[in-house]
């Protein structure tokens, strides 16, 4: 038995190291059909050798039928990579394809004619395939003649060379076959291209005028109209409508276009709309706010306001409302001085955020003032009846005007909501400070929205040179 292993392993060694000197006559490069029927042939060895291993482990002993079955997961190895390359002229051919879904013709394609472009492509691959064959057969002749003009006659080599010539030849309709097949494709769509120039393209066409038409009318109407408006926000509103009916028009123009495949339209739209849902989610509902903020009242262009975002307080004017983004230019302000103190960026917020965040609005409605505050701290020995009147005094004395607009303004908002009547007269508190031994006074009062720190800055002055004036203190941390 061990004489028979031994005689095993020697024969593998043998035949490899013959056939791969067999081989060498097939080793022309850059051919492809040379390689992939030499790499039939070493296949179909290695099949040979993995069968026969297969039938010696069955009857070998213990020892050598472990030292069998590493040989044979080797040669399998061998084999799984091989199988990784063609190994017939089949699968190298079906590289070579013009896919043919019986698919109907479109305008698109009619202009474009990309299909046309693929068989010119696969033509001329096809045209490469047949320069090698004719070269691997020329080659395999010319072997065959050289071998059999040789003293040493090699049996072998001459038999080899000989199923070679054959299998070449009866591969030559494989070559003649799908020339015809690509050629007959390619006529058929010939044919489909003509069919369609004379049947569908004229309505195509009729089609694309009418939307066209569509188009230059609704640009003309829309600037008529829009001549006509004077009101800055009326202006954006009538806008934002024409260009909403503009698409709902042409969405129905094309429904009726294609009415014979409306069942088919619809359920194509169904599954269009279930994938943009899943996909496109954040977009979604940034249009789906846009609707909210362009029919609704409580924010629009010009509009200042004032969001948190990532807990970074923003505060701006709305500049712009588009279909997925609303614009805010960043404005000067307290925030912005105190925390930011930088200010004048343009920043971009998603549309959806105003539907789900809090939004404060400086200007909602007709109202344009708001209500400001100036902290200062005043020591507990201070005359607080005479601090509350010189804080009075001056803040009646630079807020009286804008107190009167505030009043008016307010009644347009009282309209709306159900809201108690309102005092705008400044309002003057002292708290006691919770840490140091002090006064903390505050001053409200009421200002434009656009000019928060012009009267900030006024009042503050005033307020401290009269206390200076007045031998009234400020509160002086002890160090």
């Amino acid at each position: 038995m061990k004489l028979l292993f031994i005689f095993i392993i020697y024969l593998f060694f043998f035949i490899n190291l013959s056939l791969a000197e067999d081989f060498e006559y097939l080793k022309k490069h850059n051919n492809s059909w040379i390689q992939v029927y030499t790499n039939l042939l070493k296949a179909q060895m290695l099949d040979d050798e993995i069968r026969d291993l297969e039938y010696s482990i069955k009857n070998a002993n213990k020892k050598n039928k472990v030292e069998l079955t590493q040989l044979l997961k080797l040669q399998k190895s061998k084999k799984k990579v091989l199988d990784e390359l063609p190994q017939s002229f089949d699968s190298m051919l079906e590289r070579i394809s013009i896919k043919n879904d019986k698919k109907e013709i479109s305008i698109v394609e009619y202009f474009l004619k990309s299909q046309k472009n693929n068989f010119a492509m696969e033509n001329k691959k096809l045209r490469i395939l047949q320069q090698e064959y004719m070269e691997a057969l020329e080659y395999l002749t010319q072997e065959l003649n050289a071998a059999k003009k040789q003293e040493s006659k090699d049996s072998f080599k001459e038999e080899q060379l000989k199923k070679a010539l054959e299998f070449f030849v009866s591969a030559k309709g494989l070559l003649e076959h799908k020339e015809e097949v690509l050629e007959h494709t390619k006529e058929l769509y010939l044919h489909e291209i003509k069919s369609y120039e004379q049947t569908q393209l004229p309505k195509h066409l009729f089609n694309l005028s009418v939307i066209l038409l569509i188009f230059v009318m609704f640009h003309i109407l829309k600037y008529f109209i829009t001549k006509q408006i004077e009101d800055e926000d009326h202006f954006f509103k009538v806008k934002k409508i024409l260009n909403i009916s503009f698409f709902l028009i042409l969405f129905l123009v094309i429904i009726i276009f294609n009415i014979d495949n409306i069942i088919y339209a619809a359920t194509l739209i169904g599954f269009i709309a279930a994938a943009i849902t899943i996909s496109m989610k954040e977009y979604l509902q940034s249009i789906i706010s846009w609707f909210h903020l362009s029919f609704g009242d409580y924010v629009k262009i010009g509009d200042r306001v004032l969001l948190h975002i990532n807990n970074n307080p923003i505060i701006g004017e709305i500049i712009d409302i588009s279909l997925f983004k609303v614009s805010i230019y960043e404005s000067i302000n307290n925030t912005t001085s105190l925390e930011l103190k930088r200010a004048g960026r343009v920043v971009f917020v998603p549309n959806n955020y105003f539907v789900s965040n809090y939004v404060y609005n400086y200007t909602h409605d007709k109202m344009k003032t708001i209500y400001d505050l100036i902290e200062f701290r005043i020591p507990f020995s201070a005359d607080t009846k005479k601090v509350e009147e010189i804080s009075t005094e001056i803040t009646l004395e630079i807020t009286e005007r804008y107190m009167e607009v505030a009043a008016k303004q307010f009644v347009s908002l009282k309209k709306r909501y159900d809201m108690r009547s309102r005092d705008f007269r400044p309002r003057i508190h002292l708290v006691p400070d919770p840490i140091e031994p002090c006064f903390i006074l505050y001053v409200w009062y009421v200002t434009p929205y656009h000019q928060i720190m012009e009267f900030k800055s006024q009042l503050s002055k005033k307020i401290v040179k009269r206390f200076q004036k007045e031998n009234i203190l400020f509160y002086e941390k002890e160090k």
